[in-house]
């Protein structure tokens, strides 16, 4: 393996689990994620530990009419850098919704490491940039 296709599969890796989200197939999101990963979710203050505890974190978000509809995710301008088993991976992740729910911009920094099912995210920190003041 090289570096590059490190890079490829942690990129493929991230937006397979974007997809995951657009299609509520969390089987195809959880995949990518180390069982005992540590997670910043931009709306959960505490720290995520754990498969378990996203699932805790999931299973409090609003639902249905509570909850904005997502009508799309678009992630750009990653940087990777790969150094043997571990990754960092930064990208910026546009996520729009319908109606009149503005968009979001959210900052996200994802470490990943090598197992023998492939590369998992071991931590993932993301927050929401602000939007400017009009």
């Amino acid at each position: 393996m090289t570096i590059e296709t490190d890079k490829a599969e942690i990129w493929h890796g991230q937006n397979e689990m974007y997809r995951g989200f657009q299609t509520q197939d969390r089987p195809r999101i959880d995949r990518h994620i180390h069982p005992d990963c540590t997670i910043w979710d931009s709306e959960h203050e505490a720290l995520v530990r754990g498969l378990d505890g996203l699932n805790a974190v999931r299973a409090a978000r609003p639902t249905g009419d509570d909850q904005a509809k997502v009508s799309s995710l678009e992630a750009f301008d990653q940087v990777i850098d790969v150094w043997g088993d571990v990754a960092v991976l930064r990208h910026i992740l546009v996520v729009r919704f319908e109606g009149d729910t503005p968009d979001e911009r959210i900052r996200n920094t994802g470490v990943w490491r090598r197992t023998p099912e492939g590369w998992r995210v071991a931590h993932n920190h993301e927050d929401v940039i602000a939007s400017p003041a009009h």
